[in-house]
C-alpha cells in the first residue's frame, strides 16, 4: 500500500488518509458546497490517485456525517437539518460549559495566559481585516478550553464535533459575528480569571445560543 511521510511526525501516512483529510477540509471550508456532487472520477483526477482511496474516503466521511451516499446517485456533500444543528449545539453546550466550569475552578495561569494571548491575536486579526486569521483564532479559543478536560474519550468526541462546528461557523461567517464572538470570549476569560464559574457558564451558554440562532437552517 502506498505511503508518504508526514512532515510533522515523520510517521508513514497512507494515501487514503491524505485524500480523506483533503476532501474533509474542502467540505469544512465550503469549497465543496452543501449538496454538491462528489464524483469519484473527478476527485481521482483532482488528487491524482485511483478511485479506491477516493471511495474509502467518501465512506469514512459518510460515517462522520459530512457526506451522504445514495444508490445510483453517488456521493454528495451532506446538508444539515434542523435536528442536526440542535444535536451539534446541544453537545457543544454540554462540553464547553464543563470546560469553563473547570477552568474557573482551576484558574490555571498557563490556561489563562493562552486564552488572553488568543484574545489579543484575534483582535489584531480583526483590526487588520484578516477574516481568515480571525476565524482561526476563534476556533483556537475552543481548542484551548477543550484541552482542560484532559480526557482522551472526550477529546475524540470534541475532534469529531469540532469539524461540524467549524463548517457551520463558516456558513454564517461575517465580521460582525466575529466581533460578537470575541466579546463573548473576553467575558468568559474575565469570569475564569475571577474564579466565577457560574458567570463563565452563563456567558458560554449565551454565546452558544447566539451562534446557534445564526446557524439554524
Amino acid at each position: 500500500m502506498t505511503t508518504v511521510m508526514s512532515k510533522d511526525s515523520l510517521e508513514p501516512v497512507q494515501v487514503k488518509d491524505i485524500v480523506y483529510l483533503r476532501i474533509r477540509d474542502r467540505i469544512v471550508d465550503l469549497v465543496f458546497a452543501p449538496g454538491e456532487s462528489l464524483r469519484e472520477v473527478a476527485l481521482s483526477a483532482m488528487f491524482g490517485v485511483s478511485k479506491t482511496p477516493i471511495r474509502e474516503a467518501l465512506v469514512r466521511l459518510e460515517r462522520e456525517g459530512l457526506v451522504e451516499i445514495a444508490p445510483y446517485r453517488g456521493a454528495r456533500v451532506r446538508r444539515y437539518t434542523p435536528d442536526d444543528v440542535r444535536e451539534l449545539f446541544d453537545a457543544r453546550g454540554i462540553l464547553e460549559t464543563e470546560c469553563v466550569r473547570r477552568a474557573a475552578a482551576q484558574r490555571d495561569p498557563g490556561v489563562l495566559g493562552a486564552l488572553e494571548a488568543n484574545l489579543a491575536e484575534t483582535e489584531a486579526a480583526l483590526r487588520a481585516g484578516d477574516e481568515q486569521r480571525a476565524a482561526a483564532g476563534l476556533d483556537a479559543f475552543d481548542d484551548i478550553l477543550f484541552g482542560i478536560l484532559d480526557n482522551k474519550l472526550l477529546k475524540d468526541v470534541f475532534e469529531r464535533l469540532s469539524v461540524h462546528l467549524k463548517r457551520i461557523g463558516k456558513m454564517g461567517a461575517s465580521v460582525e459575528r466575529f466581533r460578537d464572538s470575541l466579546e463573548f470570549h473576553r467575558e468568559i476569560v474575565a469570569s475564569i480569571g475571577s474564579g466565577d464559574a457560574d458567570e463563565a457558564v452563563r456567558v458560554m451558554r449565551a454565546h452558544i445560543g447566539s451562534v446557534r440562532e445564526l446557524a439554524a437552517p
